[in-house]
């Protein structure tokens, strides 16, 4: 009698260690289920990425919009998609920029404009002396022109103010002086000026606008 008792209680110990083995795959097996329809829950709501445009380099004023100063990034913006300029907009050489936008910056809408509404020229100017080092494309330049030096005391006048510096570059003249030349956005009413200036052959100089 005790011989069947023993064999019964064994028997009773099998099942119970089948059993919770049995459990822990149906576990592991919910788990895996679980994070499979988790994943497919998550990819099947993903947004799809749009494409905008992203300056190249630093852009000042008055540049015009192309494959030369822009590329498209895959981003997610949300909310402000609406505010920034997009790959897939046409027509870009329409476009002009009303403000400076950095190297690396997305393309704000409220920095363009029609070519046509553009309110400023650029013009090429000679500096009589160069500017600090430390004035760089797309700062805000202040011109001031005086007469050559004669006989009277000649009195420097502003004829540019916060005008935006465009580019910088250096020349050599017949003389072998290095000279500095700049390209300035100006407005139109201060166009007059700056020309009488040049063609009086004015000392012209440039230095950081202060406003």
């Amino acid at each position: 009698m005790p011989m069947f008792v023993r064999k019964r209680k064994r028997t009773i110990q099998l099942n119970n260690r089948w059993g919770s083995r049995r459990n822990r795959i149906l576990f592991a097996m919910s788990l895996t289920l679980a994070a499979a329809a988790s994943w497919l829950l998550v990819a099947g709501s993903e947004v799809p990425l749009q494409k905008y445009l992203v300056a190249t380099s630093n852009l000042s004023t008055s540049s015009t919009l192309g494959e030369s100063n822009l590329s498209a990034q895959e981003m997610d913006l949300k909310e402000g998609e609406s505010q920034y300029l997009k790959a897939t907009d046409e027509n870009l050489e329409n476009w002009v920029l009303v403000r400076p936008v950095s190297a690396g910056e997305l393309i704000p809408m409220s920095a363009i404009a029609p070519v046509k509404n553009s309110d400023c020229a650029q013009v090429v100017v000679d500096l009589a002396v160069r500017m600090a080092s430390t004035v760089r494309e797309g700062e805000r330049v202040d011109l001031w022109a005086a007469e050559q030096a004669n006989s009277l005391e000649s009195i420097p006048t502003q004829i540019v103010t916060a005008g935006e510096l465009v580019s910088i570059k250096l020349a050599t003249d017949s003389f072998s002086q290095s000279i500095q030349t700049i390209e300035i956005c100006v407005s139109p009413g201060e166009i007059r000026s700056l020309v009488s200036a040049m063609a009086r052959k004015s000392t012209i100089i440039g230095i950081r606008s202060q406003d």
